[in-house]
């Protein structure tokens, strides 16, 4: 039995074909939850996932296999997403393979060996053998006892339907392998530059309020490419990951307060400013305390940010990403308020999101815990364009807890404070479409397209429940 789902005008379709006695027996159904529960039952412990120009096949054995339609151009959608998320991330991957493929598949599936070293997966295949069965399945508890529903169709073939490899006189067999093997990190990037790609092409639905990647041309994201698989920018995705801080968000606020130029930006450089400090430009370094959990030793570590360390490049990373998770933390994971926290400071944040929860009656933490209620950005708009004015017309005894900051806006000194746009701004450098948080033990996830937000702890993320 062979299992393809595909995307239709209306939903999905999935079809299933088993070969019986010599005949090949076909299954169709557009019902959703259906498809949704065989996906749930699939293996998460691939033996090779294979990337075409459109499609994707999720191979388990040599006669098991999952084949994904188009889904390069269906990124975005969730079942999609689940299938793909369910791999388990040691599963070697196989892409642009241009000569046989049979033999190819054959060579991967006779000895896949996966080898840590330094947390690296590595994928190493040797001992081809030509001799691999070209009849595709896919192993799940449900099969032939499927009632038939309405919008389910069966028939059956003598003829060979299956979902075969190309013929060998398509390709070249003097050169057997040319494919590239490549790590789960890798394809993630690769996807999400093509994520990012169909948005900036308006081929993906992009968000109304903040959206998303609308800078990422090509020179753009080559750049942050680049810096993402240099050694600082794999230093700032550990780093990241140890703290629980979405890599590709960071990414982009170091894109977004420096563009990722750190020697231009502390003293003595071409762009240092008087406050800002290098590539997270720590504002005039002071030699404050910031103490953060890192999830990899399930310890707090706390460090100084005096200037000497706001001078080293990746001290300087660190502290960014330690004030970030800490600022994630106050406002409960909504990574937005977070964002504009690092732009503006906690506490005109806080003022603000009151300010917002009085307006239309709900409590301070029910404003936090909206992820999606972005309405608050108003009176962000307001500040930025003139701080003086919104100052003076606040009720200083009703927001007499925030008298310090609205004393402070009062004396500003300047026409216009911190950065109206800049969640706008950041997020449109951002590279693919979801990203990951870990507050108080949970994971939050977001879909920076729509906003939709999934939680899930992380003792279920270690079950690969997501």
């Amino acid at each position: 039995m062979q299992i393809v789902i595909e995307k239709t005008k209306t939903g999905f379709r999935q079809t299933t074909k088993e070969k019986v006695d010599g005949r090949v027996k076909i299954r169709r159904t557009n019902n959703l939850k259906r498809i949704t529960r065989l996906i749930s039952q699939l293996p998460n412990n691939p033996r090779l996932v294979q990337l075409d120009k459109k499609d994707i096949k999720v191979i388990y054995s040599s006669d098991q296999v999952l084949l994904l339609k188009d889904y390069q151009n269906n990124l975005s959608l969730k079942l999609y997403n689940q299938i793909l998320d369910n791999i388990d991330e040691n599963t070697p991957i196989i892409k642009n393979v241009k000569t046989n493929r049979k033999k190819i598949l054959a060579i991967a599936l006779a000895s896949i060996t996966l080898i840590s070293v330094s947390g690296i997966a590595i994928s190493m295949i040797s001992n081809a053998t030509n001799n691999i069965d070209n009849q595709q399945t896919v192993a799940i508890s449900e099969t032939s006892s499927w009632p038939i529903e309405e919008n389910e169709e069966t028939y059956t073939s003598s003829m060979a339907e299956t979902l075969e490899l190309p013929d060998d006189d398509n390709y070249d067999n003097s050169s057997i392998v040319q494919a590239e093997i490549i790590s789960k990190d890798n394809y993630e990037l690769e996807t999400r530059i093509l994520q990012t790609k169909n948005i900036y092409n308006n081929s993906l639905q992009n968000n109304k309020e903040i959206p998303i990647s609308t800078k990422m041309d090509d020179y753009t994201i080559d750049k942050i490419v680049n810096f993402i698989n240099s050694a600082d920018g794999k230093y700032t995705f550990q780093l990241a990951q140890e703290f629980g801080v979405d890599p590709y968000t960071f990414v982009c606020l170091m894109m977004n307060e420096s563009s990722l130029n750190h020697e231009g930006t502390i003293p003595g450089g071409q762009y240092y400013n008087g406050f800002g400090v290098g590539i997270c430009q720590l504002e005039t370094p002071n030699g404050q305390e910031i103490t953060a959990f890192n999830y990899d030793t399930n310890q707090s570590e706390t460090i100084y940010e005096t200037m000497d360390n706001a001078l080293d490049k990746r001290l300087n990373i660190k502290m960014g990403i330690m004030r970030y998770q800490n600022v994630l933390q106050r406002y409960h994971g909504n990574e937005k308020l977070a964002l504009q926290s690092y732009n503006f400071g906690y506490g005109l944040i806080d003022l603000i999101v009151q300010i917002y929860a009085d307006e239309i009656g709900v409590s301070f933490d029910d404003v936090v815990d909206n992820y999606q209620d972005v309405g608050w950005l108003k009176y962000v708009q307001q500040v930025s364009s003139n701080p003086q004015a919104f100052a003076q017309k606040l009720d200083t005894d009703k927001y007499s807890n925030y008298s310090g900051t609205i004393n402070y806006l009062k004396k500003w000194q300047y026409d216009s404070y911190g950065n109206g746009n800049y969640l706008k701004n950041l997020y449109s450098y951002y590279l693919g479409i979801y990203s990951s948080n870990i507050i108080n033990g949970e994971i939050i996830q977001t879909n920076l397209t729509d906003n939709n937000v999934v939680k899930v702890s992380l003792e279920d993320s270690k079950k690969n429940l997501i």
